[in-house]
């Protein structure tokens, strides 16, 4: 029993009873025994996976980082943002340095400083118990199979969690994830084990990448996780790692300001997911080059990649393969199709578009939600529909408030700007609103 498992089963217990439910019937609707339950809210057994803390949440009506208590685990982004910088201040970047004359787990040394047990402690306490073991003591420095496996399912469950998890629960995590990895000396695993190791190593730089490009505004950190993340891709061959390191690039160098440069790096997303990876996989890495071609105003290369991407999401899949953050199906497609719309100035043909998409994303999509409205905002805009702009600038806002999408945050306050002229009440509300949400993000130091 830890204090962490304790807090974790005062919070379910507290909403437990704030929903009147009583034991049996909390355990029903998530599918466990009443003594499973009555023993995880009394913290004599841990909560076993992060899928279980979803469902709980759901049931309870609370978030899921709440329950698992990472505010107590981990604090706030600050202590964390100012830790990753002064680990790198002292030791070269990954962009620094050449994957041909150093391995990725050299690389993680220089860029992470491993003195400190605290991280590896909070990411061992995240495995079953016989995991927990092998990993405290691995017998030989060997780590079997279905330990491995738990980890990858581990690192599925949070990269699934990027669709509603707060940027500053989930970046310590992800690094805390690394931390674990490097701890347990990838190169002295047999091959099969240690390519599964980096892998998992790849999407948690990858996760820590994304949340910190767009919704913290560290793009050093960004960069630098990117790097590792894409060394440990080639190092293993694998396409889908490639391909997803190669997508977040494209991102981060069109929204830094060079589309030009971001349609580069989206077309060798492509390529690289046309190499072997999972089907969703070249789907989306297709929407991501859509979206860059959006950008430089090429409507043919934007509708021939959509058009590919819907091809590829209407076949069968191979979803175990998927190596992706969060999810991208049909209505993510609808949300990328209709974003793209807005790029090229085409605002009422994107409305039907983003229609689809915000009736047909899941609630627990939030992100995906939540950049889904800015862009109906702004075709709202474009249409000359002010209220209706201002009311899903409202709508975004909100999600921006839980998710930290500091990028939509970006959005919505330009979008203020060009409808100040009309000074109507609505307008000047979501100005308000814009100001006291970047406020509110600026106490969990996510927005500049």
């Amino acid at each position: 029993m830890t204090e962490i498992d304790k807090i974790i089963g005062q919070r379910i217990e507290a909403g437990r009873r704030r929903k009147g439910l009583l034991q049996h019937e909390l355990a029903a609707r998530v599918g466990r025994s009443e003594s499973w339950v009555g023993q995880v809210v009394r913290g004599v057994i841990p909560l076993d996976s992060l899928s279980m803390a979803e469902r709980i949440a759901s049931v309870l009506g609370m978030t899921a980082d709440h329950i698992l208590a990472f505010d107590v685990r981990y604090g706030t982004v600050p202590v964390v943002a100012q830790s990753l910088r002064s680990h790198t201040s002292s030791s070269p970047s990954p962009r620094a340095l050449s994957p041909d004359t150093e391995s990725s787990e050299t690389v993680l040394r220089r860029t992470f400083t491993l003195g400190s047990l605290a991280g590896v402690t909070a990411a061992i306490a995240g495995l079953s118990p016989d995991a927990r073991a092998k990993v405290s003591r691995p017998s030989g420095g060997n780590v079997d199979q279905a330990t491995v496996a738990e980890l990858r399912s581990i690192g599925a469950s949070y990269r699934r969690s990027y669709k509603s998890f707060p940027a500053s629960s989930l970046v310590p995590v992800a690094h805390d994830q690394l931390q674990l990895v490097i701890s347990l000396r990838p190169k002295d695993q047999p091959v099969h084990l240690r390519n599964s190791l980096l892998a998992h190593m790849a999407e948690m730089a990858a996760l820590a990448a994304v949340l910190l490009s767009l919704d913290l505004g560290d793009q050093e950190q960004a960069d630098a996780y990117m790097d590792l993340g894409y060394q440990i891709a080639k190092e293993i061959g694998s396409p889908e790692l490639a391909a997803l390191i190669l997508g977040g690039r494209a991102f981060r160098t069109s929204y830094g300001g060079d589309p030009e440069g971001g349609l580069d790096y989206a077309l060798a997303a492509v390529d690289a997911a046309e190499r072997g990876a999972s089907e969703r996989m070249q789907a989306w890495t297709n929407a991501v080059a859509s979206e860059m071609y959006s950008s430089t105003g090429d409507e043919h290369g934007f509708r021939s990649s959509m058009e590919k991407a819907r091809a590829l999401l209407s076949g069968p899949m191979d979803d175990e393969r998927w190596g992706g953050i969060a999810w991208f199906d049909l209505s993510k497609a609808d949300a990328y199709e209709g974003s793209d719309l807005v790029r090229l100035g085409r605002h009422a043909e994107a409305l039907p578009s983003l229609d689809r998409a915000i009736e047909r994303l899941s609630p627990e999509m939030m992100r995906h939600r939540c950049t889904a409205y800015i862009s109906r905002a702004e075709a709202h805009a474009g249409a000359n529909n002010v209220e209706a702009a201002c009311e899903d600038g409202h709508a975004a806002l909100d999600l921006v408030a839980q998710v930290q999408h500091r990028e939509t945050l970006r959005r919505v306050a330009e979008l203020h700007r060009g409808l100040r002229t009309y000074k109507t009440a609505g307008t000047r509300s979501l100005g308000e609103h814009v100001i006291d949400t970047r406020t509110l993000l600026k106490t969990t130091g996510s927005a500049a």
